[in-house]
């Protein structure tokens, strides 16, 4: 029961960092880009709650893929949603690579995966965050992928076709569907499970 909890409150906290991780360097891109933004608008990034999405979070406490809200765009040029694009992608890796060096570094697990069930809960807390915020954030990677107007994939897509772009956002229902039955049924989930044992 105390594992449980423990994990259950590990993969909380690390799908919130995750979300906030993806979206807020976003946000500074786009305010860097839109300079002559109203200040107000500007200092609204700041917000950092306004990124974690409920639905998301459910996933990823749940299934450990999760998505999070993006920041309201106003995309103006085809430059701009390809570098905010590519921005999302980039946060997701750096924040996978981050948390498996830290787990590398800090040998937290005995071996493969594994833990000691008799270290304290603040000990266990840590290693399970770190875990977490490699899985959730590489399989927040994956789910990016999809042509979800608002993910990183529907940024680039209206960057590169904006023909294309109107396409998605007609057909934006049946791919969300699609994606939460890819979520619910784990499929992502032990994508990034398979990659992070290999790496780990």
């Amino acid at each position: 029961m105390r594992i449980q909890l423990i994990r259950l409150l590990a993969a909380f906290l690390a799908g919130c960092i995750v979300m906030i991780l993806h979206e807020f360097p976003k946000a500074l891109l786009y305010n860097s880009l839109n300079k002559k933004q109203d200040p107000k608008k500007k200092k609204n990034i700041y917000k950092l709650y306004q990124y974690i999405d409920p639905i998301g979070i459910l996933f990823c406490v749940t299934n450990q893929a999760g998505f999070s809200k993006p920041y309201m765009y106003r995309l103006k040029n085809r430059r701009s949603n390809l570098l905010l694009g590519i921005c999302g992608f980039v946060s997701l890796f750096l924040v996978f690579a981050a948390s498996v060096i830290i787990i590398k570094v800090q040998n937290n697990f005995s071996s493969l995966l594994e833990w000691n069930p008799g270290d304290g809960s603040i000990r266990l807390f840590f290693q399970f965050s770190l875990l977490y915020m490699a899985l959730i954030s590489i399989t927040m990677f994956f789910v990016n992928l999809f042509p979800v107007s608002t993910f990183d994939m529907g940024l680039c897509i209206a960057a590169k076709s904006p023909s294309r772009y109107f396409s998605i956002i007609k057909n934006d229902y049946l791919i969300k569907v699609l994606l939460i039955f890819v979520v619910i049924f784990q499929l992502l989930t032990d994508i990034s499970w398979y990659i992070l044992t290999l790496i780990l």
